[in-house]
């Protein structure tokens, strides 16, 4: 394999060692624990063999502590040795088990703490940081259509504990409603407040 890579397969890891800046072998990436959740690569599995002097754990490594360099076909791990050795591991052999408990971001707090206390991102602000990319925000509210006494389709915007927050004009069609949540949708969020209150109360 001459060409430089970019698209790496995880069978295919152990073919691709790890390397401090300096050039010095420092082990290798086992594999990637994905988390099928957010669709995010949660933290990488390393071995350091005998570099750290530790045969039997392999380390989460955050995935922004890991740099690929495509012309040596390497990765690069960018923590000072002292910070390895320290770092919180788990059995070769009992790794799966022990990730298998992790279901909530917050049970990766031990990690986190760790390697943000090192000026790596934590693993929950790389979560929110891809769900405010994404759009994805906690559902808050619900439009709701119905038709009044007069046959005209009119839409509700209710809040999660059921309150109602406004509700529209009167549409001929449905089609028409929806078109006005649509419009809501899109214009709500930078809609400016005017007080005309004030001006009564001016007069």
């Amino acid at each position: 394999m001459s060409k430089p890579v970019r698209f790496v397969p995880t069978i295919r890891l152990t073919e691709y060692g790890i390397v401090n800046k300096k050039g010095q072998d420092m082990g290798q990436v086992q594999t990637f624990v994905v988390d099928m959740h957010e669709g995010l690569i949660a933290f990488a599995l390393v071995a350091f063999g005998g570099f750290l002097g530790i045969t039997d754990k392999w380390f989460a490594i955050p995935w922004g502590a890991l740099k690929w360099h495509p012309e040596t076909m390497k990765f690069i791990l960018d923590l000072p040795e002292e910070v390895l050795k320290n770092a919180p591991g788990m059995h070769k052999d009992k790794w799966v088990a022990e990730i298998e408990k992790w279901q909530k971001e917050k049970d990766l707090e031990l990690l986190d703490r760790y390697y943000s206390s090192h000026g790596y991102e934590s693993y929950l602000g790389i979560v929110q940081k891809s769900i405010t990319k994404r759009g994805k925000h906690k559902v808050d509210a619900k439009f709701e259509i119905n038709k009044d006494v007069a046959g005209e389709f009119r839409f509700k915007l209710v809040a999660i504990n059921g309150q109602t927050i406004a509700v529209s004009q009167g549409y001929t069609t449905k089609d028409n409603a929806l078109n006005g949540i649509e419009s809501v949708k899109q214009n709500a969020a930078e809609a400016v407040i005017e007080d005309k209150t004030i001006l009564v109360n001016a007069k």
